[in-house]
This record gives structure tokens, C-alpha cells and sequence, in this order.
């Protein structure tokens, strides 16, 4: 999670808001007391282990929420899968 004054994101906001957008949480503090938490408003919605990754900046949250109906819609893989090729390839000692 980044911290940051209230003065430091008060000039800053533009970047602190696209950082929320790429996932960060943002502490905001008072002489150095913690008092408020910007995040994505999506995110409330996560677990919390999801969302202390977030933080730390170990994963990233997703920029778009999936459209599962188009999603669905999209046709079915042909052929071996991916996994398959790469353990044939593996096997075969490329």
C-alpha cells in the first residue's frame, strides 16, 4: 500500500487517482497518522488477501470488469492445448 500526506495528494492527485486505477490502494495520512484509504471501488468488493496483494503490489487488479456474456461467446480452442504443446516440447528437448 502506498502512503502519502493529505498535502502530498492534494498536489499530486492526478497521479495518486492513476495509480488507484492500476490497483494501488493509496493511506492517506495527517502528520503521520493514518486517516483515510483511497482504492478502487471495485475492490471493496474483494477479499481481503486479494486486496493486501494489490497493496503490496505483488498482482494487479484488472483494468476492465469481464464482459462474461462476450466472453462466452467466444469460440471454443482446436487442437491440443497449450499445456500439451509445451510438455511435447519438453519431451523433445526444445
Amino acid at each position: 500500500m502506498i502512503k502519502a500526506s493529505i498535502t502530498t495528494v492534494k498536489n499530486e492527485l492526478s497521479g495518486y487517482i492513476e495509480k488507484v486505477k492500476s490497483g494501488q490502494r493509496v493511506l492517506i495520512t495527517d502528520h503521520r497518522k493514518a486517516v483515510a484509504i483511497l482504492e478502487p471501488v471495485e475492490s471493496i468488493h474483494w477479499p481481503e488477501e486479494i486486496r493486501s496483494r494489490i497493496g503490496t503490489g505483488e498482482v494487479k487488479a484488472p483494468r476492465r470488469v469481464l464482459n462474461l456474456a462476450k466472453f462466452k461467446q467466444l469460440p471454443a480452442g482446436v487442437g491440443a492445448s497449450l499445456t500439451e504443446a509445451i510438455l511435447e516440447e519438453r519431451r523433445q528437448g526444445r
